[in-house]
């Protein structure tokens, strides 16, 4: 039995905070037993409840939180972990010096470039304590890993990665046209969405202009945002959209727990990013036959590679207005495309896959380590 001691910093919802949750409650139990670590109380938290897990709340406030490290170290050797698996940039500073201190291997988890853009004080020392103390540092994209892996100094050999999976059963083809009668639309009218909390990287106000080029050309387009938007950028956007005179062919839903659903209301789904590592509503999105629009961002030229969906550049309104109106005009051009998708997610992007490549990453990860203990003549555990 392998003892696995999962981290994060953070209490959610977002794309990292749900592969965290998959990998802390869904890993083999015959092989693995797992401990969880989040940073606050909240949606994730309240998840791992739904699921009948107790994981331990811990914040991780400022520079330099010594109490939070302290913790870290009573968990593990309490845990008696073998291996700490720690997701997003911060909580990797924190693991890797936790498994330094207790010769304990660590495997970071980066989900996108602003995981090290916020790394503030002490850069370079935060990148030193990752590279010296994680025995693998797993990108979920060959592109992020690309970026940085350079920017973080780090050799191949301790890099490896794991695209995001999502869970097939729940997110599969299922036709809805209930959202519409929610927001009070015309049956006839074409569904735009996108899914992800209200962010700057998320550039959703370059959706808002190309919603406004769009329905300049027609009044059959209504766009959705489905996110938490409880914040200054969400009212900013509000207000965007009235400026725009677009407000009455825009809803912002606000954060949803029928994912799902509103997917499967959609006719064409929009990732309009200026960056990102991977994109787990994009993944979701083909999962249920909806075809894609993407801005080439990071993540969504590897998700969408062999034509699995549409791309354009970032920060073009122009562009994606077009892809919007040719992908939600064609019903050809939008069967075409999520064939190519679902296809695409069955044989890369399953739930099903990414765990079978967790399982095996941690397996041989702690029996390297149980090998130089051995050799070193030292007990085994924490």
């Amino acid at each position: 039995m392998i003892r696995v001691l999962h981290v994060i910093d953070t209490g959610g919802p977002g794309g990292a905070e749900t592969v965290f949750l998959q990998t802390a409650t869904r890993l083999d139990p015959a092989r693995f037993h797992s401990l969880a670590v989040v940073g606050g109380e909240g949606w994730l938290a309240q998840q791992f409840q739904e699921r009948g897990v107790s994981p331990v709340v811990a914040p991780a406030k400022g520079s330099f939180n010594a109490r939070y490290l302290a913790l870290l170290l009573r968990l593990a050797r309490r845990h008696r972990s073998d291996v700490i698996v720690a997701h997003l940039y911060g909580s990797a500073v924190y693991a890797s010096l936790a498994g330094m201190l207790l010769s304990i291997p660590v495997v970071s988890v980066l989900h996108g470039h602003t995981d090290v853009a916020g790394a503030g004080r002490f850069s370079s020392l935060k990148a030193a304590l990752v590279r010296r103390g994680s025995r693998k540092i797993l990108f979920v994209s060959e592109r992020l890993q690309a970026h940085l892996g350079a920017r973080l100094h780090l050799a191949d050999s301790q890099c490896t990665v794991i695209p995001n999976g999502v869970d097939t059963e729940v997110f599969r083809p299922d036709p809805d046209r209930s959202l519409r009668a929610e927001l009070g639309l015309p049956e006839e009218t074409v569904l735009v969405g996108a899914i992800g909390n209200v962010r700057p990287p998320k550039a959703y106000d370059v959706l808002l202009r190309a919603a406004r080029i769009a329905i300049d050309r027609s009044r059959r387009w209504h766009f959705v945002i489905a996110g938490d938007r409880a914040n200054d950028l969400g009212r900013q956007l509000e207000q965007l959209s009235r400026d725009l005179g677009i407000e009455r062919h825009v809803s912002f839903v606000g954060l949803r727990s029928d994912v799902a659903r509103i997917l499967n209301n959609l006719d064409v789904f929009v990732l309009s990013s200026h960056t990102e590592g991977f994109s787990i509503a994009c993944i979701e999105a083909m999962a249920c036959g909806v075809p894609v629009v993407a801005t080439r961002s990071g993540g969504p030229e590897q998700i969408l590679e062999g034509e699995a969906g549409i791309l354009v550049p970032t920060g073009d309104p122009e562009s994606l207005a077009a892809a919007i109106e040719r992908v939600g005009s064609s019903k050809d051009l939008a069967a075409t495309l999520t064939a190519r998708a679902m296809q695409r997610v069955q044989e890369r992007y399953s739930l099903t896959a990414m765990l079978a490549r967790y399982e095996e990453l941690l397996e041989r990860v702690a029996q390297d380590c149980g090998k130089r203990r051995a050799s070193r003549g030292i007990p085994g555990g924490a």
